[in-house]
């Protein structure tokens, strides 16, 4: 039996020529790093989160000229119209940057969970405020029954949620009388605690919920497959920053083996060190490859109204591809940049803590692995990843 007989709804049947360049995609590309260049400086950045001064002028430059908040919205509700595909273009911009602002959050899950909402009208105020970047709308996951939902309002605890600190505003899953559902919970209203962490890059908190104001946004009937589009989306989200994180390591570690020299010649000239180059270039391939694909898969999924049994295979081999890829050209960069690539003084270190920290937060290789291994043995939806 053929394998595609035997995987009818996961075999790759997207048009190869998603992973052909695109030329609006190199423009978008190209404003996103102009903005990030410009504003994002990695110890100005660092400067900023000691500060408390996140989101910083790098968020409020990409929201208010890229339209970042609104670029994988529909033009029906107040977006800029494209997909996931343009999304993670700029995603990869942002990661090669490691910017501390509230991107995976609040520019991506915040908005799209809050599309999926039963009734739009509902949320259309906090929509229009997430789009113009004004409201800072987070998403929280894990176990549903951390928090309780009686009448208007919510209560419980929700552990390590990102970027709650100076969100307005987080969507998470809860249970109710009628079963399990996703709410829009005010967070003003909220304790908010921050945590302290491996990666400074990205902030985390405790939520403590005491009778906060809460909006069902999806209800029993629909939100299992809300959980799963949404976990689908943070899968290749994370995985395209690990993409540009990949880029800029190799970037970096290139500039520096040619210029550093050792028995007269540039390190980068000894064949030890090409060959660990190379694999790193390898890796980044794959890593921008299996993102692209991914993201094509997942807005083609979408638009056919179908079920996204094929999106989340791709969003799994995505998310595995990117963990490990990022964790071997962190290492690599921090140890042919020598000496200096141990010290705070060098950025490869923060790079190395970001992977660390994401393995934490998102899940290992082996996590995302083992989730693809189910949904290829079941050949349908996997239990979801918490």
């Amino acid at each position: 039996m053929s394998a595609p007989d035997r995987l009818p709804p996961l075999w790759p049947d997207s048009d190869p020529a998603v992973l052909a360049p695109v030329p609006e995609h190199e423009d978008l590309r190209a404003v996103a790093r102009s903005i990030v260049e410009k504003h994002g400086d990695l110890e100005q950045l660092l400067g900023a989160v000691e500060g408390g001064q996140v989101p910083t002028e790098v968020w409020r430059r990409l929201t208010a000229e890229l339209d970042l908040t609104a670029i994988a919205v529909p033009e029906d509700r107040g977006g800029a119209g494209f997909g996931l595909r343009e999304l993670v273009v700029v995603l990869e911009e942002t990661g090669a940057a490691l910017l501390p602002d509230p991107v995976v959050s609040s520019a991506v899950l915040g908005p799209q969970a809050l599309l999926l909402a039963d009734d739009p009208e509902a949320v259309e105020d906090v929509v229009a405020a997430a789009l113009a970047g004004s409201a800072l709308v987070a998403h929280g996951w894990g176990p549903a029954d951390a928090v309780r939902l009686e009448g208007g309002t919510a209560s419980g605890r929700l552990h390590r949620v990102l970027d709650a600190v100076g969100a307005t505003h987080l969507v998470a899953p809860a249970v109710g009388s009628e079963g399990e559902v996703l709410v829009l919970l005010d967070l003003t209203a909220a304790e908010v605690t921050p945590l302290e962490h491996v990666d400074v890059t990205r902030r985390l908190a405790d939520v403590v919920l005491e009778g906060v104001p809460a909006l069902v946004v999806v209800g029993p009937d629909g939100v299992d497959a809300a959980l799963c589009r949404l976990a689908v989306v943070r899968q290749v989200a994370v995985a395209a920053e690990h993409a540009g994180m990949v880029a800029r390591l190799l970037e970096m570690t290139v500039a520096h083996v040619t210029t550093r020299h050792q028995f007269g010649r540039p390190i980068g000239s000894f064949q030890a060190v090409k060959h660990r180059l190379a694999d790193v270039l390898v890796a980044r391939e794959r890593c921008r490859s299996a993102v692209r694909y991914a993201a094509a898969r997942l807005d083609d999924d979408v638009a056919a109204g179908g079920d996204l049994a094929g999106a989340e295979v791709a969003a799994a081999v995505a998310a595995a591809v990117g963990a490990e890829a990022v964790l071997a050209a962190a290492h690599e960069a921090v140890q042919l940049h020598g000496g200096i690539g141990f010290t705070w003084e060098h950025p490869a270190h923060r790079y190395l803590r970001r992977a660390l920290g994401d393995e934490a937060q998102f899940g290992s290789a082996r996590d995302h692995r083992a989730r693809l291994a189910g949904l290829l043995a079941l050949g349908g939806s996997a239990t979801q990843v918490s």
